[in-house]
């Protein structure tokens, strides 16, 4: 009798269900297919993995329950405890005679509820624990040949760099984890592939291959940025940015490795940097680029700019994926991109990029090995978390030396991790794309830091009101809006900050900022560093409260940015509010001791003791969420925590609670919630991300208590309009429970 892997709902017809060889077969193909890509060594692996990965589904319970549950969808069963059948592969694995064995155990048993942790002392059971575990008995006739295959020899890591002074074991583990994950990858997207193209083919054939490749985008880029050229002034700016595309495309032939790209705000470097990624892809075969940024604030201005170069070549060229992804703009095509990233061309956040590297759920890691072998855009790099050095830094190294990637390091100023004797961890062998860095630094300036010490709120008010166009950079959203408050009332004021919705912030640089400093007109603006990071606009001052040099870097980016004036001026002032406790005062306070020091605080000079003081002196605070202490010290033990790592690796420690508002579209979008049928529509939902804010836990508990939040189908929606201001959005102050009946939305 066979035995099956999937059947169908509704259709009792043995015939037409699929067999576990039939599966077995076609994940082992695709795995080995996956893995072969990135190192010809991996691809027995793929195929072991795909061979053993169901062994488990050969038991008569797995078979009678498949028979009358009439439920397919054994993955989502085995995730919510009704079955086991990924046990079995893992204890196979480690009843080899090979210390490999583990490795593959993980992978096996977790290739439907994610990698699990070695050991655990409480709740869900570890690798430890399921070893141990009694299965249903799946040995049969048809199992022989599958138990009669053995382990591969050997794993294809790489040892360390010969100048190598940082702990050898750490990065040994390291890598067998970052191994373990790529195998990982490279299971379950397969496994799902499989599993779709039987279960559901119509959304299968929805997954055809770009037929784009990297020379086609190549190619595109460089028309693009020939019209570009043709179409521009000559300005002393664009002959600039034509040197620093010329350079790009002069390296791109390079061989392989780790890159910067060090060019000031306004040389041009969002577009060089993807010519030379693209060029340097084609030429070496490479399989594709991923753009990371550190903000959704300029994720979006970035991926419309990529959809025009590249529109010409069809759909799915270009994957946008973030939280805020315009749903206008997602396609079937797009929907599934986003779970494996099969496109030419991933724009994503710096978070989504390194997070997923350090994932154990298999929904986050199907990506993995298709990150391997391509050119990897870190825009703004110097804004990575101190306290993750240790590990993004050893992840990037071995994206480079093990899976065959090119990572360029993108930042308006120097290098901030290269390799040096008080830097350990540093990224070894980087090669500048543009020579001469100082040199276009002091041809790009187009801005003077003038620090005037402390202001007070009144003083600082006082100046804003005296100038046509400025801008105001502030560090926290109670600040920017106590401000805002203070101005004289004028229409030509504006406010910025991470309290509106995405599409109000939108609305407001797009439809009033951007045209009134386009029309030279008066234009007032306060903001928190959301502006700071990629966001165009052009103002000939700035006021910048005091932060790290980097940042301050970035806020004279803002300023003067198409040097349409003489000199644009920057003020480096104290506010009346220290910056909250964490890296915002780290960063502040080693500002404030650069200014000390440095006359020009945009100088080499200043932004290297800058670095050195905040980053390369702070080693305490290289691995302060302690990631590689759940990865270990002894990588031949192989007892790995990888829940532990995944929930240590995060770039923002606590988690935000999202909430829905009624500003413009989305009062409707809310109403369509509420009416819905659960669960929501998909399309609703994204729909909404852009007219939601991100809450701490005991911000929401204050809306809560106030009676301002109904939750329909598990999504907080703000019910009371008068604590959404046009002009502020949130004001989290008013929520004190007196509402006014014609606000109450229901």
């Amino acid at each position: 009798m066979p035995h099956y892997a999937h059947s169908l709902p509704g259709n009792p017809d043995r015939s037409k269900w699929e067999t576990l060889g039939q599966h077995e077969q076609a994940v082992a193909k695709l795995s080995a297919g996956f893995l072969n890509r990135i190192d010809p060594g991996l691809a027995a692996w793929g195929d072991l993995l795909g061979r053993w990965h169901d062994i488990g589904k050969y038991s008569e319970d797995f078979q009678c329950y498949l028979a009358s549950n009439g439920d397919s969808d054994v993955h989502s069963s085995e995730v919510s405890g009704k079955v086991d059948h990924s046990t079995a592969g893992a204890q196979l694995a480690c009843s080899k005679s090979s210390p490999l064995g583990k490795l593959i155990a993980y992978t096996l048993a977790g290739h439907h509820a994610g990698l699990p942790d070695w050991d655990v002392a409480t709740g869900r059971s570890g690798l430890k624990q399921r070893l141990d575990k009694k299965v249903p008995c799946w040995r049969a006739e048809a199992t022989k040949g599958l138990e009669a295959l053995g382990l591969p020899e050997s794993i294809p890591i790489r040892p360390p760099h010969t100048r190598e002074t940082f702990c050898k074991h750490r990065i040994a583990s390291f890598r067998v984890t970052c191994l373990t994950r790529m195998i990982f990858s490279a299971l379950v997207d397969a496994d799902f592939l499989s599993t779709e193209a039987f279960m559901s083919p119509e959304q299968s054939i929805n997954r055809a291959n770009v037929s784009a490749n990297m020379t086609d985008l190549a190619k595109a880029i460089d028309n693009h940025l020939g019209c570009l050229r043709s179409e521009a002034e000559p300005s002393p700016v664009n002959q600039i940015r034509d040197e620093v595309s010329k350079a790009c495309v002069d390296a791109a032939e390079l061989v392989p490795g780790l890159f910067s790209l060090n060019v000031p705000t306004g040389g041009g470097k969002t577009l060089a940097s993807l010519q030379f990624a693209l060029r340097h892809a084609a030429h070496h075969g490479l399989d594709g680029v991923v753009v990371g940024i550190p903000f959704t604030s300029i994720i979006e201005q970035n991926a419309k700019v990529y959809r025009g170069v590249f529109e010409s070549l069809g759909e799915g060229v270009v994957l946008e994926h973030h939280s805020n992804t315009d749903p206008e703009q997602e396609t079937t095509q797009s929907r599934l991109q986003s779970e494996n990233w099969d496109a030419p061309l991933v724009v994503t956040t710096n978070n989504q990029l390194f997070e997923s590297l350090f994932a154990c759920r298999a929904s986050r890691c199907r990506k993995l090995h298709r990150i391997a072998r391509r050119v990897i855009i870190l825009d703004e790099v110097q804004s990575l978390p101190v306290e993750l050095l240790t590990p993004t830094l050893l992840a990037i190294r071995e994206l480079v030396e093990s899976f065959g990637c090119t990572v360029v390091l993108c930042t308006a100023t120097q290098p901030a991790f290269q390799w040096q004797e008080d830097f350990a961890i540093g990224l070894h062998e980087i090669r500048n794309i543009i020579p001469m860095t100082e040199k276009l630094h002091d041809r790009l300036r187009r801005t003077t830091v003038h620090p005037i010490g402390a202001l007070s709120d009144e003083q600082l008010v006082a100046r804003i009101n005296a100038e046509d166009r400025v801008l105001c950079i502030v560090n926290t959203r109670p600040h920017a809006s106590k401000l805002f408050a203070e101005l004289d009332e004028s229409s030509a004021n504006f406010h910025l900050s991470t309290r509106m919705c995405a599409a109000h912030r939108l609305h407001v640089l797009d439809g009033q900022i951007r045209p009134r400093l386009d029309q030279g007109l008066q234009c007032r603006v306060i903001s928190t560093q959301l502006i700071e990071a990629g966001v165009d606009v052009d103002f000939p001052v700035v006021f910048r409260d005091v932060c790290g040099i980097d940042s301050l870097t970035q806020a004279a980016g803002r300023c003067n940015r198409e040097g349409r004036a003489a000199e644009g001026s920057v003020y480096f002032f104290q506010g009346e509010r220290r910056p909250p406790p964490g890296t915002l005062r780290m960063s502040a306070d080693h500002g404030l001791e650069i200014a000390r020091q440095f006359d020009d605080l945009l100088s080499p000079e200043a932004i290297e003791a800058y670095f050195r003081l905040h980053y390369w002196q702070q080693k305490e605070r290289w691995d302060f969420r302690q990631v590689m202490d759940a990865i270990g010290r002894d990588p031949s033990r192989m007892e790995f925590q990888f829940r532990q790592i995944a929930d240590r690796y995060r770039f923002i420690e606590e988690v935000a609670e999202t909430l829905y508002v009624p500003w413009k579209k989305g009062e409707q979008l809310i109403r369509s919630l509420s009416e819905s049928d659960y669960p929501p529509d998909r399309k609703l939902r994204r729909r909404l991300q852009r007219y939601s804010i991100n809450l701490r836990r005991h911000e929401m508990v204050q809306l809560h208590a106030a009676g301002a939040v109904l939750s329909f189908h598990g999504y907080n929606t703000l019910t009371q309009r008068h604590l959404y201001d046009q002009k502020l959005g949130l004001v989290l102050s008013k929520a004190d429970g007196v509402v006014p009946p014609s606000d109450l939305m229901c």
